[in-house]
């Protein structure tokens, strides 16, 4: 049986075409077992309207922001099923897609947790799983990596970059057409996009669940890691769709959005990676904030365009940020507090 735990705050909306979605889908029926929304201290008035309209869904009320993780395993622990579908609520399924993933996690028990993958309202493809933070992608960027090397870098499912993050031997998958849609078989990767992931209920308990000193970013690639160190497996399925509305969670708040990430990136690199790894990291970091910040002052004719502007006053704020040694309440935290 599965549980679908859905993380909300101030996402009315959003909530409200999500569950219409899953009411659509009728191939899930005979495996759902219940549907769960962990309401993160939302003032718009998703509660009285999942009341309203879809009385079914069981509601969990947070009085304030607990962060995406803390949320994640209040519903968890809620939850009966053994699989649990994780969402965010700028997320809509697509009839039988979830069911595809539900029979790939029945008939392969050794996959601790699995992704679909994820597309534009358009059903192009987005990216859909992730590389692990490393100091070889804040040399390098990554946009440069997936284009000089897409069969080892590229995230986003088409093409052949999952062949390189594949656990198995590479003669043991079909070869990848790039112009198809997605990947032709399932393949291990580092780490989720966790804006829909499916997990195992004996893995997630057996890692308990998320970490919650992450608010929110790199919470789920935190656990991807931790489910792997039990030696089960994190998979791209990419046979599965989700519509993922990217970003529409977070991006009222752009700049502390990006504050968040970095906050929850330093924390992961401090509880994965040695002392020494951990302050090269950052100063890698603060070094390129400070290179940005010249470069755009000097070249004041990139500021015409509103998207420089927001990048520039970004990394303007990130300096800052590392002025006043990084404090934990300047991200996502500071604004759901304000």
């Amino acid at each position: 049986m599965l549980s679908i735990v859905i993380i909300t705050r101030n996402t009315k909306d959003l909530v409200a075409n999500l569950l219409e979605s899953i009411k659509k889908d009728r191939a899930l029926e005979p495996f759902l077992r219940e549907v769960i929304l962990v309401d993160n201290g939302s003032s718009d008035g998703t509660d009285a309207m999942v009341e309203e309209r879809f009385p079914g869904v069981s509601l969990l009320r947070n009085t304030e922001n607990r962060g995406f993780a803390a949320a994640a395993n209040a519903g968890i622990r809620c939850s009966g099923g053994e699989h649990i579908l994780l969402l965010n609520s700028d997320t809509l399924l697509i009839e039988g897609e979830v069911a595809k993933m539900l029979e790939f996690m029945n008939s392969n028990k050794d996959v601790g947790i699995c992704g679909p993958q994820l597309v534009h309202g358009d059903m192009t493809p987005q990216r859909s799983y992730a590389h692990i933070p490393s100091l070889l992608f804040e040399i390098v960027p990554r946009s440069f990596l997936e284009f000089a090397l897409p069969s080892r870098f590229s995230t986003k499912g088409p093409g052949r970059g999952a062949h390189a993050l594949a656990r198995r031997p590479r003669d043991e998958y079909r070869e990848l057409d790039p112009h198809q849609e997605t990947a032709a078989t399932p393949v291990d990767v580092p780490s989720l996009i966790g804006a829909a992931v499916m997990g195992r209920r004996e893995t997630l308990d057996r890692v308990g669940g998320f970490d919650e000193r992450f608010f929110f970013f790199l919470e789920e690639t935190d656990l991807c890691l931790q489910i792997k160190k039990t030696g089960m497996r994190v998979v791209f399925f990419s046979q599965s769709r989700v519509i993922h509305l990217q970003g529409k969670t977070v991006r009222k708040n752009w700049v502390r959005g990006r504050i968040q990430y970095n906050i929850s990136l330093y924390k992961f690199i401090q509880k994965h990676r040695r002392t020494s790894y951990y302050r090269a990291f950052q100063a890698v970091r603060i070094g390129k904030c400070f290179f940005m910040i010249v470069l755009l002052s000097v070249l004041p004719f990139l500021l015409v365009r509103e998207r420089t502007r927001r990048t520039y006053l970004y990394y303007f704020e990130l300096f800052l940020w590392h002025l006043r040694a990084c404090p934990d309440n300047a991200g996502l935290l500071a604004s759901s507090q304000g």
